[in-house]
């Protein structure tokens, strides 16, 4: 009776499981894998023929691809490096006490509420070339003599790009590092200040280490958000210009919809789905791996 009692609640969200495991990730990943093996045109449905990898061999020799490739590395290390760098140094900003520090931390917060592809469109009219706030600012302080055009060139384009994520993301970094300094206990800081240790050697010697768990967490999460990097893309530069901010999630998008190569955008999201799966996998073995061998 007890036993019936306990598998009961697991009975009623059995439905809903099943649905979301069968429609929402088994079926529409398995025909992503069927499409990826045939040429398959949205502008002939009816008419698909079998290629096998053939889909998968002209992926890696087009050119496109692999443009978009180079540029979604050169955006995810970067917007990493910033992002990462720059949440580590508010989080321990924040978690000193001062007056005023819950109202800052709300309003860091605010980004986080915006939908990426709004996101995107604001910082297209922040970047607007006839009517920049962000020209006119520099021009104002002396940086600027003219105006730029920020998304008509490869350089300002992808530091635009880079700039809009960072805004929107680095406050997710924040919550994250800051959650984790807060769970850091206040004895290794009392004993490494009797031991005479300056700032930085603390910082070093007793936090950071403390933090490898939550900030490789926090990078994986950035990492696997970056590579399917599409609504910035879309509202901001549209790959532009001449394909300098084209990622891979746009480079689908394209091949998809606007040339409608449903097979070659199939096997365009296959090689994004293992890349993602075989560097989380890593990542988590590591992480969870390390830490069973700490405890």
């Amino acid at each position: 009776m007890k036993k019936k009692r306990k598998s009961s609640p697991f009975l009623y969200i059995l439905p809903c499981v099943a649905f979301l495991l069968i429609f929402i990730i088994a079926y529409p990943f398995g025909y992503n894998i069927y499409a990826s093996m045939y040429r398959y045109s949205l502008t002939n449905p009816t008419k698909m023929s079998f290629v096998g990898i053939g889909n998968f061999v002209k992926l890696f020799n087009d050119k496109y691809f692999k443009n978009s490739v180079v540029v979604t590395t050169k955006i995810v290390l970067l917007t990493l490096i910033i992002e990462v760098f720059v949440g580590l140094g508010i989080a321990l900003l924040l978690h000193n006490e001062f007056k005023g520090r819950n109202i800052i931390r709300v309003l860091f917060m605010m980004p986080l509420a915006t939908v990426p592809v709004i996101n995107g469109y604001l910082f297209k009219l922040l970047f607007f070339p006839s009517a920049s706030v962000i020209n006119d600012m520099l021009m104002k302080i002396g940086i600027l003599k003219e105006q730029v055009q920020w998304l008509n060139y490869t350089g300002t384009a992808t530091f635009a790009m880079i700039a809009t994520d960072c805004w929107q993301w680095i406050p997710f970094i924040v919550v994250i590092l800051f959650a984790g300094l807060e769970s850091i206990p206040v004895e290794p800081y009392e004993l490494a200040k009797m031991d005479g240790m300056k700032s930085f050697k603390i910082f070093f010697k007793v936090t950071l280490p403390r933090l490898k768990f939550v900030l490789t967490i926090a990078i994986l999460i950035r990492f696997m958000d970056l590579l399917r990097l599409f609504d910035t893309v879309f509202a901001l530069t549209m790959g532009g210009p001449r394909s300098a901010t084209e990622t891979i999630a746009y480079y689908i998008y394209r091949t998809g919809f606007k040339t409608f190569n449903v097979g070659m955008a199939s096997a365009s999201s296959i090689v994004v789905w293992a890349v993602i799966y075989i560097v989380a996998f890593i990542t988590i073995r590591q992480v969870f791996g390390r830490k069973g061998v700490e405890a």
